[in-house]
């Protein structure tokens, strides 16, 4: 089974070779399903784009959570500021961005949302028990318990979040999850060549901002762990460093 990871689109007018991007990535690659793992908006007028870009793939089974950037608009600040520890948000509590129009055609499209949910995917061959929560980086999550089908033999339990912080990862490991699919990190967004990421934007150790690495808990449990360094930025940081945008192919077999 193969999976398709996008994260962190962030789309803003003049990020239109996204699009094409995907679409590219849409007809020359092989993929069973989808995940997007939020942050869709970077602009309070994205919707058209965000829609555009998912376009062709809402023909496969598919399933997402959302980010803080699909409830709320990107705040201006110097690109100085990635370099520091993660701060709260100023507290907004009523969202201006166009998150239920793109949570409404998503759905239509048969593709399961996760926010503090669970559901099935069944895929030829494969059955997918998915369990998702909303985003920890603005205190959205909460975990539900897991479906019926994630006890099932044979069965892949797949996690699914925005940000990786500590106890949402801990928690899905915790629930038994074979494999948690995260973004939010943008890998760090600035890195040291050789050295890598220099902050992770929220608590997770910097080793953990991008690719697959085992996570185990203080109670023994354990599961495989992929953060996304994802497609796009802010408006207000428009550079990256060391750290290359990707859509992620996961190949699982059993095991």
């Amino acid at each position: 089974m193969t999976i398709l990871q996008i994260a962190d689109l962030h789309l803003f007018a003049g990020q239109e070779f996204l699009l094409r991007f995907l679409s590219d990535v849409a007809s020359s690659e092989r993929f069973d399903m989808i995940v997007s793992t939020g942050d869709n908006f970077g602009s309070s007028v994205g919707l058209d784009m965000v829609m555009d870009a998912y376009r062709p793939f809402l023909s496969y089974p598919g399933a997402f959570v959302l980010g803080s950037n699909d409830y709320y608009s990107p705040i201006p600040k110097r690109w100085s500021r990635y370099l520091s520890r993660s701060k709260p948000h100023p507290a907004r509590v009523v969202p201006d961005l166009t998150y239920i129009p793109m949570v409404r055609q998503l759905r239509a499209a048969g593709w399961v949302d996760l926010s503090n949910a669970c559901g099935t995917l069944s895929l030829p061959g494969a059955t997918v028990s998915l369990l998702g929560t909303d985003d920890a980086h603005i205190n959205r999550d909460r975990l539900v318990a897991p479906a019926s089908s994630w006890e099932a033999p044979g069965t892949l339990r797949l996690g699914i979040t925005h940000a990786p912080y500590t106890r949402v990862v801990s928690a899905l490991t915790r629930a038994g999850s074979d494999l948690i699919l995260a973004g939010h990190t943008h890998g760090g967004q600035i890195g040291i060549p050789g050295v890598g990421a220099i902050i992770t934007n929220c608590d997770i150790a910097r080793r953990y901002a991008k690719g697959l690495n085992r996570w185990e808990t203080p109670d023994g449990s354990s599961s495989w762990l992929h953060v996304s360094a994802g497609l796009g930025t802010s408006p207000y940081a428009k550079v990256r460093i060391a750290t290359r945008p990707e859509a992620s192919l996961i190949h699982v077999h059993p095991a």
